[in-house]
């Protein structure tokens, strides 16, 4: 019984070579979206605090949109799009990108949604049953969404300066992060959740 248990776990974490494969991709693809969004769209330097909160424009609920978030949805974007590129062949077939998964804590019970799912539902106008839904940047399993080995979701500070973001809460009440919501979702451990970071790379 015991073996089997410990077949198990081995098989739930990502070995150490394609780790570290994993990783390198991951960083590169955060380092390269902050040099090609930020850098380069700012003259070749980070932009300071106050450039970064600047309103730019409002969204359709009449919020207003920051530098920063303008910027970081695009380096999101850059990020992702490298991964997927660069990720088919370090571990093919072994990853998604923005998945979505309906978490229900009371049970508890995890269910993957395929994109297509998440389109028609759109597509029918009923894209409130999406809230409170998660979305990973991305997730590297063993074939099969829902068997996960890690997580890694890009964070994208927009000043240079200062500590790297922090992970985001998703409950005022409770304190929980992101990174503790991903850990219940999928039946991860601590050392499987990680911020993506330019220049800092993976953190905990």
């Amino acid at each position: 019984m015991e073996v089997a248990v410990l077949v198990a776990e081995a098989r739930a974490m990502l070995d150490e070579d394609a780790k570290r494969a994993v990783e390198q991709v991951l960083k590169e693809c955060a380092d390269l979206a902050r040099s090609e969004i930020l850098i380069r769209q700012h003259g070749g330097q980070s932009p300071t605090k106050e450039e970064c909160n600047e309103v730019v424009e409002h969204n359709a609920r009449k919020e207003p949109v920051t530098q920063a978030m303008k910027w970081g949805t695009a380096m999101h974007q850059f990020a992702l799009e490298c991964s997927r590129q660069r990720l088919d062949t370090v571990v093919p077939g072994r990853f998604s990108l923005e998945p979505t998964y309906r978490y229900d804590r009371r049970i508890p019970k995890t269910t993957y949604l395929t994109q297509e799912q998440v389109n028609a539902l759109l597509r029918e106008g009923r894209g409130a049953e999406l809230r409170g839904t998660i979305v990973p940047d991305v997730v590297i399993h063993q074939g099969d969404p829902l068997q996960a080995q890690s997580v890694y979701d890009f964070k994208f500070p927009c000043s240079g300066a200062g500590d790297p973001p922090e992970w985001r809460k998703v409950s005022t009440e409770s304190g929980r992060s992101q990174k503790k919501l991903y850990m219940e979702a999928l039946g991860l451990g601590e050392s499987q959740v990680f911020r993506m970071v330019p220049r800092w790379g993976p953190l905990p």
